[in-house]
């Protein structure tokens, strides 16, 4: 019996030491594969009724589990050197990093130049720690 429990113990620690190096400690840095990732797209501010319906025909379909829009201003340096100001709408999309959520995310930045005549809309992506 004691050779059994003997035989079960360093199995047990390995296992659990195991566990505890795959969860990330605060300020250390994360070398598992992230089980989340946070996009931000900046999209330029347009119309509200315009907004509303992109809202309503491009974004909430692809994320129907939620999303966060925050009202947000910003500027940057144009080609031609001078400073650009613009009320911004941030959309900050949580989730699973899967081809389906890229492929959403791509076809949202996609369409909203096409609909607004942009050249560009600015994407982040970062991996989350993610609690629900």
């Amino acid at each position: 019996m004691l050779v059994a429990l003997l035989l079960l113990v360093p199995s047990g620690c390995k296992s659990a030491s195991s566990a505890a190096a795959k969860t990330p400690r605060p300020g250390a840095p994360n070398t598992i594969p992230p089980q989340w990732l946070r996009t931000e797209l900046h999209l330029a501010a347009v119309d509200a009724s315009e907004w509303e319906a992109f809202l309503a025909e491009h974004i909430t379909p692809r994320f129907p589990a939620g999303f966060t829009v925050v009202e947000a201003y910003g500027q940057w340096r144009a080609p031609q050197g001078d400073i650009r100001r613009l009320s911004t709408k941030v959309v900050v999309i949580l989730h699973p990093p899967t081809h389906e959520a890229e492929q959403a995310i791509e076809a949202i930045r996609k369409e909203y130049c096409a609909a607004f005549n942009l050249s560009s809309v600015l994407r982040s992506t970062t991996p989350a720690l993610v609690s629900f």
